[in-house]
């Protein structure tokens, strides 16, 4: 449920940016935004090894 309720809140806060015309909080990159990614996947999976 958790992982769902970040999926939205992320789309939303990425599409407000959008239509607000305001700078994007995520990296404007492909890698920068791979990074985002991998450190979220890294954090999700150490909660589940704790």
């Amino acid at each position: 449920m958790g992982l769902l309720i970040g999926v939205l809140l992320g789309l939303a806060i990425g599409g407000l940016c959008r239509w607000l015309d305001i700078p994007s909080p995520a990296p404007p990159t492909p890698i920068g935004a791979l990074l985002v990614v991998a450190m979220t996947a890294g954090y999700l999976a150490a909660a589940q090894l704790a």
